[in-house]
């Protein structure tokens, strides 16, 4: 692994999401894929490195987790809100199909560095990346995903509404880690 490699934990319990997200990600440029949880309670588990999780060269500690906001059990929001007391955290986006249903507000109050729709190809798997923080290239893209003229995502601020597609992006605070 490069030390520029970032370490992603995928939340979710759908498994055509698993399937999806799995395949998006083939197209981020130095990610690693490093795991899978279903709940809310595992996530919890996975990320405090306790029960089946405690060896950590099995189950190392993501860079980036990409938290699912409805899941059985406890949804995004109420992991979020386990997790803000953590002396060490990952970047964590916060995402869902109905992100009408989410309060955005507040799940950037309790620590999410990004909250948006999730994505549906890999150009927006991309967007969601470079927003997250993780500078991915579009250079990376199959040609048939990449638009005439560029990147669509280059030199893009990182403002709400400003990307002109429907990943809805908004923003949390930038923690150090």
């Amino acid at each position: 692994m490069s030390p520029m490699t970032c370490r992603v934990l995928v939340a979710d319990d759908s498994e055509d999401e698993r399937f999806l997200i799995q395949h998006f990600l083939r197209f981020v440029p130095d990610i690693r894929l490093i795991g899978w949880v279903r709940d809310g309670e595992e996530t919890l588990a996975r990320l405090r490195g306790v029960g089946s999780f405690g060896d950590r060269s099995r189950f190392p500690y993501p860079d980036l987790l990409l938290l699912d906001y409805e899941m059985p059990g406890m949804n995004g929001l109420e992991v979020l809100a386990l997790l803000e007391d953590e002396t060490i955290r990952p970047r964590i986006v916060l995402w869902s199909n109905a992100l009408e249903l989410v309060d955005q507000e507040l799940a950037r109050g309790l620590g999410a560095d990004l909250v948006c729709q999730k994505p549906t190809d890999s150009l927006e798997m991309l967007t969601v990346m470079n927003r997250a923080g993780w500078r991915a290239l579009a250079t990376t893209l199959p040609p048939i995903s990449a638009p005439r003229g560029g990147s669509p995502i280059a030199n893009r601020p990182a403002t709400v509404g400003s990307l002109g597609d429907r990943t809805g992006c908004a923003v949390g605070a930038v923690r150090l880690h």
